[in-house]
């Protein structure tokens, strides 16, 4: 499914496609191609490259070709709609939200400030106080209109100089999606041991990338064998508050099977690495070198390398 394609067509067969794929393989991405090793090492550094630029353009040029690098990457575009929502939500806050929650807050301390007058009005049985809560009410609003008015304009300088700080993370994010989405959980956990992190944590990462779609379709089959033995509610509300809520309550009640699944299928995991001598190979040499065999930094890989240093310098330069 292109790109384009999935603000139109979604399900969950198309998300637990892109999971699988990314858990398991995903040979024609460009950055699977290269030594984990130099990938890895890559990626740290282009986290640290973004700090570097304060103005927008650049930034903006960077962003430009992180998305692309994770098109190449074959990156997941449910993963990227999240990444871009979030970051649209942000600066929704302080466009949006803020300035809401600020006038709110001062039409109601308005209104508090004054409740003791009307409150006394009423006891005294004082008609006029009924035209003077007219008075009081509008002043509140109009107050609450002013304050969210200043404040939104407040937030879109603040979002104005946030951009760049947006811009930042955004391409740290889209890189380590392009990063962790194009390799393999074997040419992961194989670079990682070849940089020395211990064998403990590089299996775990494997596994935690082999365990994820197997957990996902369980968890739908689990929601699938509750919702047949339920019945959907047959007046949903106002808003179908009692049709979310019924599937609230299924995802509750699928979420501790699957995690009592989860505990017998790790310890199945764990007596079968025991059988095959996984403890006492964690501290053997020769173990390690079979494993990483066939390892090596060829040609593309340095030029993969500075070909990005200098494009990284020719955006330095020419902005």
């Amino acid at each position: 499914m292109k790109y384009v394609d999935a603000f139109t067509d979604i399900s969950v067969t198309d998300i637990k496609v892109d999971l699988m794929r990314t858990a398991y393989d995903n040979e024609d991405a460009l950055l699977n191609s290269f030594d984990p090793r130099v990938v890895l090492l890559w990626t740290v550094l282009f986290m640290i490259i973004p700090w570097l630029f304060y103005d927008t353009l650049p930034l903006a040029i960077l962003l430009a070709a992180a998305f692309v690098l994770a098109a190449l990457s074959q990156v997941s575009k449910y993963l990227l709609a999240l990444l871009l929502f979030g970051q649209v939500t942000n600066v929704g806050f302080f466009v949006v939200l803020v300035p809401l929650i600020g006038g709110a807050i001062r039409a109601v301390g308005h209104l508090g400030d004054n409740a003791a007058r009307v409150v006394e009005g009423v006891m005294t049985g004082d008609v006029s106080v009924f035209a003077e809560t007219g008075t009081i009410v509008a002043a509140a609003v109009g107050q609450g209109i002013h304050t969210a008015t200043t404040s939104q304009e407040v937030g879109i300088d603040a979002v104005g100089a946030l951009v760049p700080f947006f811009l930042k993370l955004t391409i740290i994010s889209v890189i380590s999606l392009a990063v962790f989405s194009a390799m393999s959980p074997q040419k992961l956990s194989k670079g990682m041991l070849r940089l020395g992190v211990p064998r403990q944590l590089t299996f775990a990462i494997a596994y935690g990338y082999r365990m994820m779609p197997l957990l996902v379709e369980e968890y739908h089959a689990l929601i699938n064998s509750f919702r047949l033995r339920s019945k959907v509610p047959e007046k949903q509300g106002l808003f179908r508050w009692r049709y979310f809520y019924y599937l609230l309550r299924l995802s509750v009640k699928a979420f501790y099977p699957l995690i009592f699944n989860v505990a017998k299928r790790s310890r199945v995991t764990v007596e079968a690495m025991e059988t095959k001598g996984f403890s006492r190979s964690l501290g053997d040499e020769q173990s390690q070198a079979l494993r990483t065999e066939g390892m090596m930094i060829r040609t593309r890989d340095v030029t993969f390398v500075f070909g990005s240093l200098l494009f990284v310098a020719a955006v330095w330069v020419f902005t």
